[in-house]
């Protein structure tokens, strides 16, 4: 009897350790979140935010169900039944793909992700349930997402990687912001979305000694001879006298208002880089100067100036360049693995794989070593000049009187 009962617990040890193991390797999988208060979907993948898109909702609040489901089908080319309109035709309010979701007790044929017929309709409040997206961005889910992939729907102040997180979504830890060289706390965790760095502005402008103030939106920054004019939710900026357009629009995340990095960057003259094995946010100022602790360089491509502004400088005694820019004027082809944060650059028979903060680059299948790691500067990938010549062959001239790189295809 007593040996019957060991086996007994035995067994069911075995069977907690399973399901605990299973449910581990769940939140590591795939999740998409909808939130309904900024109309945006995530999409996660072993424990990564991979990229977010703008969508559209119910017209009312209570028409988009909220609440965790699971994406039950995936259909090409639905046909809307309700006018008789076949599938794939442009005037297919559902587009051409069609993700079903188990929502309210339906088998995926009711509540749908999908495309849309009205590209205008998008950001808006104005579905009879489903959740709409650009046909193009729903057509790159569609490829990606799983089956039984968990769908959570809900209206949150929180970012996506909280809202994850309240959900048992196991993503990496809280990024630190670290500002020469001491942590600092902020009330709102820095993030990534899209290949762009997100800090809270008031924290970290104040701990630079800049002055904030909010009117309606409106949100002005003023340090020394330093001013940075944003409106939260546009893309559009004025830095210091120049417009511009940021990578991505501020945003409210749980009352703090939240800037791509460049914001900072360029606007209170600090030095922002993202350390991506450690996920911290590193900082540096020289206190008291409007003084950059980098020195730009101009760069021409084949004799023709190509406007990089602050992203090509020198560091260490090492000059630094925007590597998409330069690669692009060279005539590469390149595409970005959100994932992995892996640039791939293709030109006639080359190509070229790096990744954020490697120390190495795979060109046509071998090793090339960088002097120093490729590294987020101001939202961009900058690498040594010297790897733009040993990567696609380019012949590459340092002007010292007109601190100048000049880069010529060979």
């Amino acid at each position: 009897m007593r040996k019957k009962g060991v086996f007994l617990l035995f067994s069911f040890l075995l069977i907690f350790i399973s399901i605990s193991f299973k449910v581990e390797a769940n939140n590591q999988g795939q999740l998409i979140i909808i939130n309904k208060s900024t109309n945006q979907l995530a999409f996660f993948d072993d424990g990564q935010l991979v990229k977010t898109y703008p969508v559209a909702t119910g017209k009312t609040d209570k028409l988009t169900p909220e609440g965790t489901f699971k994406i039950v089908n995936k259909i090409k080319n639905r046909p809307y039944y309700t006018d008789n309109i076949p599938g794939g035709s442009p005037n297919n309010p559902l587009g051409d793909r069609w993700l079903g979701i188990d929502a309210r007790g339906t088998n995926g044929t009711v509540y749908a992700i999908h495309g849309n017929n009205n590209p205008n309709s998008i950001g808006k409040y104005i579905s009879a349930g489903c959740v709409r997206m650009y046909n193009d961005d729903i057509r790159s889910l569609y490829d990606k997402v799983k089956l039984n992939t968990k769908v959570i729907i809900t209206k949150s102040d929180q970012s996506f990687e909280t809202i994850a997180r309240q959900h048992g979504y196991s993503v990496g830890p809280p990024i630190e912001v670290i500002m020469n060289g001491k942590v600092i706390q902020v009330p709102q965790t820095p993030y990534l979305e899209n290949g762009s760095l997100f800090i809270p502005l008031r924290s970290i402008s104040e701990a630079l000694g800049a002055t904030v103030q909010f009117n309606k939106g409106q949100i002005v920054v003023t340090k020394e001879n330093k001013k940075v004019s944003l409106q939260v939710h546009s893309k559009k900026a004025t830095i210091n006298g120049k417009t511009t357009t940021l990578s991505s629009a501020p945003r409210i995340i749980n009352g703090s208002t939240m800037v791509p990095a460049r914001v900072v960057s360029e606007g209170l003259g600090a030095q922002v880089h993202w350390n991506g094995q450690k996920r911290q946010v590193e900082i540096t100022y020289q206190g008291g100067t409007s003084q950059s602790a980098v020195q730009t360089v101009k760069v021409n491509v084949n004799d023709v100036p190509l406007e990089v502004g602050a992203y090509a400088f020198i560091e260490n005694n090492r000059v630094q360049v925007p590597l998409r820019d330069i690669f692009e004027a060279l005539g590469a082809e390149i595409s970005w693995d959100e994932k992995s944060n892996t640039m791939v650059a293709t030109k006639d028979h080359v190509t070229v794989e790096l990744k954020l903060n490697a120390t190495v680059a795979i060109v046509n299948g071998s090793q090339v070593a960088l002097e120093t790691p490729a590294k987020l500067y101001k939202e961009k990938m900058v690498v040594p000049i010297r790897f733009v010549s040993e990567s696609l062959g380019a012949r590459v001239e340092w002007v010292q009187k007109e601190m100048r790189v000049d880069i010529y295809s060979e």
